[in-house]
């Protein structure tokens, strides 16, 4: 099934934000914050920062069943 990306609503701020769904299961949720973007997930396992150009980040998951 691989991941799916879905468009919602904050439930404390009703602003619109992400959820992030892997093989049926909801992994994580990203949303716009004062500083950038917020990304909450209880399986948040490190970033890793890529200098490329432009430059990017991977935000890696520990999904673990």
């Amino acid at each position: 099934m691989g991941m799916e990306f879905r468009v919602s609503e904050h439930t404390m701020t009703q602003k619109p934000m992400v959820e992030v769904w892997k093989d049926g299961e909801f992994i994580a949720s990203i949303y716009g914050h004062d500083d950038g973007l917020r990304v909450v997930s209880k399986y948040l396992d490190g970033v890793e920062h890529e200098v490329d150009v432009p430059p990017s980040i991977v935000i890696k998951l520990s999904i673990r069943k």
